[in-house]
């Protein structure tokens, strides 16, 4: 389940963990209860440091990976 942050107008900002489809309903702050709307902010992936970030690069494939291709060789699989 995915990590959003919320804006609080009293305590500030707070994140929660939510579903995709509850992740635009507000949301009541831990510390007053108001109302909370969602933040904008970047991804975490973002905010990772470098030897995290490595680990997973999409470039890097597992030891069992093997592409597949289209039958009879397409033009996209060339």
């Amino acid at each position: 389940m995915p990590t959003y942050d919320y804006d609080c107008s009293r305590c500030g900002r707070f994140e929660r963990l939510r579903t995709v489809a509850q992740r635009d309903a507000p949301l009541a702050c831990p510390g007053c209860g108001t109302d909370a709307s969602r933040a904008v902010s970047a991804p975490a992936l973002a905010m990772m440091d470098g030897a995290k970030r490595a680990v997973i690069r999409p470039e890097e494939r597992s030891a069992g990976y093997k592409r597949l291709r289209h039958p009879m060789g397409c033009a996209c699989c060339r």
